[in-house]
């Protein structure tokens, strides 16, 4: 038998959904189709994306379409991703949220998408975005909100405000994203601050209101979609796509935008600049941004794609749903993740002061 044509190393414990960390090798490797052995392929790929999302059987078709082996692994946060480029870890193409993207782009460690052949079929608002105006490094994949998905049989009412993640009647049966964009920055725009503030004080006042929730809280995790699904976990910091997935499991989970505002995020395939085979990087790009394959991601993630003849092929309960294809009135109230600049360390500071103060009542560590 000859070594494997396709792999999944799973680099850290389970963890996110958007984002949902697997972590186990051997389910990974039937959750991407691999069965039985194949002959040596002389052109390989090294894929670094998070778990869950692309569909099912992606990779699989790529290969028997191309004979190009893949190397699949996978990241539980932007963080973990930058560190390994850094590292100069010799993945050929990975996934960056849009404020990493512009990290990346200002650091020079991405390699120009000459060949690749889709950008015209993007929709309107990521065709030029601002960290990449003329899509020359980066290629928009998918898309969605932070918001709160919460349980309607738990919680009274619709929990369309910030200040719901802080109600004592739902202790111990809440859970805050583990990224600190995302709790640090829903913490801010509570406060009525930007959600990049680089303010110091501003972001101390955001920490010592996350510190004043911790009693309430189960878990600071990225792992709560069976936990919404179970009933287990009533109002989650989440992502759209992740809550999706939850209820497709039970129907009474249900996701809101707050009014105050949040974040809307997109999340794109790039080629690291140091990247071995970027010419399967970018074959592999012009296979899957394409509306068929990318209609197949949709559906099986919940998150929407940046592909606008896509969304023709798209589930119905995905369109014009906060949980697929939100409405323009709740896309108004919402901004991207800015790359913070020197202001990262600041955030690092606060962050790693908040996650790991000890005491009692303070959410578990990543999980």
């Amino acid at each position: 038998m000859s070594e494997p044509v396709l792999r999944v190393l799973a680099a850290h414990p389970p963890g996110p959904g958007r984002r949902e960390f697997l972590g186990r090798s051997l389910t990974a490797l039937a959750w991407l189709g691999l069965s039985g052995c194949s002959g040596p392929s002389r052109r390989s790929l090294n894929i670094f994306n998070y778990s869950n999302y692309i569909a099912p059987d992606t990779v699989s078709r790529f290969r028997a379409q191309t004979g190009i082996a893949v190397v699949y692994d996978e990241f539980s946060s932007q963080d973990v991703l930058f560190a390994k480029l850094k590292l100069g870890a010799g993945y050929d193409l990975v996934v960056a949220s849009d404020y990493m993207l512009r990290r990346l782009l200002r650091q020079q460690l991405l390699a120009p998408l000459d060949d690749f052949a889709h950008r015209n079929g993007m929709m309107e608002r990521f065709r030029h975005p601002p960290w990449d105006p003329d899509l020359r490094f980066s290629v928009p994949y998918l898309w969605g909100t932070t918001g709160i998905g919460y349980n309607r049989r738990r919680v009274q009412g619709v929990p369309d405000s910030w200040n719901a993640l802080w109600d004592p009647a739902c202790r111990g049966h809440i859970t805050m994203l583990d990224e600190k964009r995302d709790t640090l920055g829903a913490s801010l725009i509570r406060l009525g601050h930007s959600g990049n503030s680089v303010n110091r004080a501003e972001l101390e006042a955001a920490s010592r209101a996350l510190e004043e929730q911790k009693p309430l809280v189960k878990q600071y995790t990225n792992d709560y979609i069976d936990g919404l699904a179970r009933n287990e976990i009533w109002l989650a910091l989440a992502w759209s796509g992740d809550v999706a997935r939850a209820r497709a499991s039970n129907p009474d989970v249900d996701y809101v935008l707050p009014r105050e505002g949040s974040f809307v995020f997109v999340d794109s395939w790039c080629v690291p600049r140091e990247a071995p085979h970027p010419r399967e990087a970018i074959a592999f790009l012009n296979y899957l941004m394409q509306p068929e394959p990318l209609a197949q991601v949709t559906n099986a993630t919940g998150f929407p794609s940046t592909l606008a003849e896509a969304r023709q092929r798209v589930r119905a309960d995905l369109l014009d749903n906060p949980l697929g294809y939100p409405p323009q009135d709740m896309l108004d109230r919402t901004l991207f993740q800015a790359d913070l600049g020197p202001g990262e360390r600041l955030w690092d500071q606060v962050w790693d002061q908040l996650k790991f103060r000890s005491g009692p009542d303070a959410p578990q560590g990543p999980s």
